[in-house]
């Protein structure tokens, strides 16, 4: 990437070395205005690849001149930071625009005037039909971020509005880990819009995939078990909000500590789960699919599939939490024999191996661990039995058996039972 001088301070200043593939496939694209369509596996650098190249380009006049749209709030929020971090050299100002906020207070922010937005698109229309300071006709760039997500049905007529009131030469990039039906339906004919893919081969994921077998009553006794496990933090999918509250009340009341994030949560406390997970405050985030795309959780070392998956997409969306930048990451599946062969058929179109664990002695292992261990201890008992040589037992004396524990509480029960019945009737039976 090809950075002006206060970027590329910056960016030795944060520690980086070389851009990602996806980064560096992305910056001429980007600087020249192109629209396109970028697909690259979570974790591999694409919100800095489509910032900095924009950053790079925004004039701070005032002048609002790039957008950028994501499907949920904590995504925007997440971006909103990252831009606001990069941009405070170059004196660039950005708002971040939530659904669920105060809209008055939104729109008394827009008098800054930024030169940079990342919104959710409900939100985002609602201000742009209410407010006069927010105006789109000078924008140059919209950023579609989780785009194959975010042009599905809930979101398109909002995106749909936010585009008529767009310039028609306007720059639009698509931005996602997985090329969805909406985003094929832009890169085929007619339309035929320049398509920039990544696989994880180009990136070198350093992900490993395990599973642990076990039925479904015993998946929340595999919980217990991994939070046992030395350094761990983990991410847990669910498909249900009821079972995901009924297993996070049995983690907390064994001592173990989790958040909880879904779309039942208000904002405050979804904010608290993800601030306490961030600072490894609890041990489990125990999320719906809410958390599967964009969350980005600094080398994050376990996610965990609680339930079935039941596509490829999912699998990827939710497994992309770990690996995040070259760290090293584990997922690890909790799967009944039907769920393990169904996952096998999904992740073989990746040829993705799948390898069985255990939890033994607090570590995740192999199951062939824990029976070399078994097979050493009963080596060991067998040598030490045959070492030693047997002892007769000595026969309990009278006084021994009279004063034995079992023998005093069987006393003291008849004379609890006699000085109960003392004083009633005796009933006999005739004969």
């Amino acid at each position: 990437m090809n950075l002006n001088e206060t970027l590329k301070e910056y960016w030795q200043l944060k520690g980086f070395d070389e851009a990602t593939p996806i980064q560096a496939a992305m910056f001429e694209p980007m600087t020249n205005k192109q629209s396109f369509v970028a697909i690259s596996p979570t974790g591999t650098g694409k919100t800095l690849g489509y910032l900095l190249p924009l950053l790079q380009k925004i004039e701070a006049n005032s002048i609002l001149q790039v957008i950028v749209l994501a499907p949920s709030q904590e995504l925007v929020k997440q971006i909103g930071e990252v831009a606001q971090d990069w941009s405070k050299p170059l004196g660039i100002k950005v708002q971040t625009i939530l659904g669920g906020a105060n809209i008055k207070r939104q729109i008394e922010e827009l008098k800054e005037k930024p030169e940079l937005i990342v919104a959710t698109p409900g939100r985002f229309l609602e201000l742009l039909n209410q407010s006069r300071k927010l105006k789109v006709h000078l924008v140059e760039t919209i950023v579609y971020d989780e785009a194959d997500f975010l042009w599905q049905d809930e979101h398109r007529q909002s995106l749909n509005e936010i585009e008529k009131r767009l310039d028609n030469q306007v720059q639009k990039v698509w931005v996602s880990a997985t090329l969805g039906a909406p985003l094929l339906e832009l890169v085929q004919a007619p339309t035929t819009i320049p398509l920039i893919q990544m696989t994880s081969q180009d990136n070198r994921l350093p992900i490993d995939h395990h599973y642990i077998l076990t039925n479904d009553r015993q998946k929340l006794m595999q919980l217990r078990r991994l939070a046992q496990v030395e350094n761990m933090h983990a991410i847990v999918f669910f498909e249900q909000v009821n079972e995901l509250d009924q297993v996070a009340s049995k983690l907390l009341h064994d001592g173990i500590k989790v958040a909880t994030l879904h779309s039942q949560v208000n904002k405050l406390e979804r904010q608290y789960a993800i601030e306490s997970f961030r600072a490894a405050e609890v041990t489990y985030l125990l999320t719906t699919d809410l958390a599967s795309r964009g969350m980005d959780i600094p080398a994050l070392p376990f996610a965990i599939h609680y339930n079935r998956v039941r596509d490829l997409d999912t699998y990827f969306h939710r497994s992309g939490r770990v690996g995040r930048m070259g760290h090293k990451g584990i997922v690890i599946s909790l799967v009944n024999e039907q769920e393990l062969r169904d996952l096998q058929n999904i992740l073989d179109a990746r040829s993705i191996q799948l390898t069985e664990k255990i939890v033994y002695q607090q570590n995740i292992v192999d199951l062939e661990v824990r029976e070399l261990a078994r097979d050493a201890k009963v080596e060991d008992s067998e040598s030490n039995s045959s070492a030693r040589p047997m002892q007769a037992r000595k026969p309990k004396s009278a006084s021994a058996t009279q004063n034995s524990p079992a023998t005093k509480a069987k006393k003291n029960k008849n004379r609890h039972r006699k000085q109960k019945n003392k004083g009633k009737p005796q009933r006999f039976s005739e004969k």
